[in-house]
């Protein structure tokens, strides 16, 4: 997403471990191979064929279920159909299967039923954990039987949002509640309690009944995978000015952490991480964490890879900001994945659209597979089909995980701004493919992910779009519209320089397509979305299936 280069792209060990056709002959289909404006008036002649169901209704367990905390899936005139739960609701299936309002929860987070038994949420739904005495309820906690001395309070971080107008970020701070952190109460250096802040950022824990000076209670920039590690964590990597992604980080490099003494919180539980403290780091967190959570929804309450973001106050990476599924040793942990963040004056810390890309990459590296092309690119120039997809879908999901189609950033002092669903950009006239160019074009970035935005937008569910990143056909190579991937320069001018084909294998945009039509999605939305006539010149009428 127009940040230079982009390279496609852990910590508490002790505490948590496309021959032509002939358009004229009304309603004959076009050649397998066919590609071209003379093809795509071929393809819109054609009738609508009808959506295959990826699964019968035949099959489903029942009449609907849940598929995930966040959808919903039935049978509707012989079809299933997937619906998209609303921000603040969850898919329950008792009494009956409904997305009811009040129900979201934060894995790690406890309450206390009415009859007085624990639920504890995991994978995004509450349940029943066993007690043998009545469940006591605190302030964003449940405890079996009398916990001791306790304390309660709220966390939220200081955090800023761009001006109505997208020119610059705002003047005023606002508080934010921080869901999802790991807090800790200390008595000198021995844990007492842990627990997860929940979704107003409340938490209680147990502390001493005789809290010294030195007794504290830690926020940690962390969250937990299934396996109750830390798995996902914003880090100050404790190295100064321009870094290169591959510098190893400083030996003082550590999880972002907040302190308060116990006693402090006794007489103002109102935790509040301040800009002077870094919230930045807290923002990124947060951020975070909602892609650990979106994804988990996707895929069966199944992890991604374990994830580091580096984010240093007046640090700035070669590639600008970048995600890439490189190993590291760091924290007291080993991760499989790294996000680096610039932390200069532009605070693009503050653009949950620009960190939620990057983890855009991390889904894709986490259940699909990387077209591995990196190089410069941006806005509004078309670039390479391999990476005009991975930079595409990743601003894909930005999108669909904030549930906004305008994603924005700050660079170089100035903000900037793309509407996919107005295809417009605040920097550069839109560009658009032209259909006589075939499916192999260079693409812009941005129009990938707005016609897969548009597509997505003419659903219920957005459910299909991640089936189809994680269906065999795009993860096993050679794939099907047999794009290999390339590498280049550019010059001072922007000029592309040194281009090489590697005559390595890679996935694409048309790829991507055919296994989403293969799923059964339907044709129109994709002909709607595409414009196969006088632009992305994709065969909906006959896609690559296995």
């Amino acid at each position: 997403m127009g940040r230079g280069v982009w390279v496609w792209c852990w910590a508490l060990v002790a505490l948590l471990g496309l021959v032509g056709c002939d358009p004229g002959v009304e309603l004959t289909p076009c050649a397998a191979d066919c590609e071209g404006a003379a093809c795509a008036a071929c393809v819109t002649s054609l009738p609508e064929a009808t959506a295959r169901p990826s699964l019968a209704c035949d099959q489903l367990p029942a009449p609907s279920r849940c598929l995930g905390p966040r959808v919903l899936e039935r049978c509707e005139g012989g079809a299933v159909h997937r619906e998209d739960c609303a921000e603040d609701t969850t898919c329950v299936e008792a009494p009956e299967v409904a997305c009811v309002s009040g129900t979201a929860c934060v894995d790690g987070v406890s309450r206390c039923t009415e009859s007085r038994a624990l639920q504890m949420c995991t994978n995004g739904r509450w349940g029943t954990r066993a007690c043998d005495v009545a469940c006591t309820a605190a302030p964003g906690r449940g405890f079996c039987g009398a916990p001791g001395p306790t304390l309660s309070g709220t966390v939220r971080y200081a955090r800023r949002f761009p001006d109505a107008e997208f020119r610059t970020w705002g003047l005023e701070w606002d508080p934010v509640p921080a869901r999802g952190f790991l807090i800790v109460s200390f008595q000198g250096t021995k844990v007492l309690d842990s627990q997860v802040t929940d979704d107003a950022g409340r938490f209680t824990l147990k502390v001493s009944s005789a809290s010294g000076e030195d007794d504290r209670v830690v926020v940690y920039a962390a969250g937990r995978g299934r396996d109750g590690a830390v798995a996902y964590a914003v880090a100050d990597p404790a190295l100064t000015g321009a870094q290169s992604v591959t510098a190893v980080p400083g030996e003082a490099a550590r999880i972002w952490s907040w302190s308060r003494t116990t006693r402090e919180l006794s007489g103002r539980p109102d935790f509040t991480l301040t800009e002077s403290e870094g919230s930045g780091a807290a923002a990124v967190f947060d951020v975070l964490g909602t892609a650990w959570r979106r994804m988990r929804e996707r895929y069966g309450g199944r992890d991604g890879l374990p994830v580091v973001a580096w984010l240093g106050f007046g640090t700035t990476w070669s590639c600008g900001a970048c995600f890439a599924p490189w190993p590291v040793t760091a924290l007291g942990r080993n991760w499989e994945s790294q996000v680096w963040l610039p932390g200069d004056s532009d605070a693009a810390w503050w653009s949950d659209a620009m960190v939620m890309h990057e983890l855009g990459h991390w889904v894709m590296a986490s259940r699909g597979t990387s077209p591995e092309e990196g190089g410069p690119h941006f806005v509004g120039v078309p670039t390479f089909p391999g990476q005009a997809w991975s930079e595409g879908w990743a601003t894909w999901f930005s999108a669909d995980a904030r549930r906004s189609p305008r994603y924005f950033d700050r660079q170089g002092g100035t903000m900037f701004w793309v509407d996919l669903s107005a295809r417009a950009s605040s920097v550069s006239p839109w560009t658009r493919p032209r259909a006589e160019a075939g499916l192999l074009q260079s693409v812009d970035e941005n129009e990938v992910a707005a016609i897969l935005y548009r597509a997505a937008t003419g659903t219920a569910s957005s459910q299909p779009f991640y089936d189809a990143l994680s269906a065999p056909a795009m993860n096993r190579s050679p794939w099907a519209r047999g794009y290999t991937r390339h590498t280049w320069k550019r010059d001072e001018k922007g000029a592309l320089t040194d281009v090489v084909d590697t005559g390595r294998p890679s996935p694409c945009l048309a790829d991507f397509l055919d296994a989403l039509m293969c799923q059964g999605f339907p044709r129109t939305l994709v002909d709607a979305a595409t414009d196969p006539a006088t632009a992305f010149p994709y065969p909906s009428h006959e896609p690559l299936c296995p």
